[in-house]
């Protein structure tokens, strides 16, 4: 299995991956896209620059393959390459994946970020906003 970050013309590739196992979340060409490799696409993710500030959102790993470690072994690879804090919202019933990986419960958002997370619960998402600081 390879972890790499897909150069801007390969990201349809992910969307496509995204949009076979109805995942909600497209990349774009100012995101990060980082994907797992076994022949094709096994799991992907994106860190998004929202206002100064990083996030990584649109997780995945394919069903068949989950289990493994390959979610945990992608995001320590892209944290170990950032020099920025990174958050995420994580469903509370993953907090513990993501604790485990270094990231702590955050009250303190950037604005942009405050207002996407309080769009998300509206939702009934049941998500934490969470911190990964180097």
């Amino acid at each position: 299995m390879k972890i790499e970050r897909l150069e801007q013309i390969a990201i349809p590739l992910v969307n496509k991956f995204y949009q076979v196992h109805n995942v909600r979340g497209r990349a774009n060409k100012q995101d990060q896209v980082w994907v797992v490799r076994d022949k094709g696409i096994i799991a992907a993710c994106r860190i998004q620059n929202r206002a100064g500030s990083l996030f990584l959102s649109t997780l995945f790993v394919d069903a068949d393959y989950r289990g493994q470690g390959i979610a945990q072994r992608l995001i320590k690879e892209i944290l170990s390459l950032q020099t920025q804090p990174i958050y995420t919202f994580a469903y509370c019933h993953l907090a513990q994946f993501y604790g485990a990986l270094a990231f702590k419960i955050e009250e303190k958002l950037p604005a942009e970020l405050a207002s996407m997370f309080s769009a998300y619960k509206q939702q009934g998402r049941d998500i934490l906003a969470m911190k990964y600081q180097h």
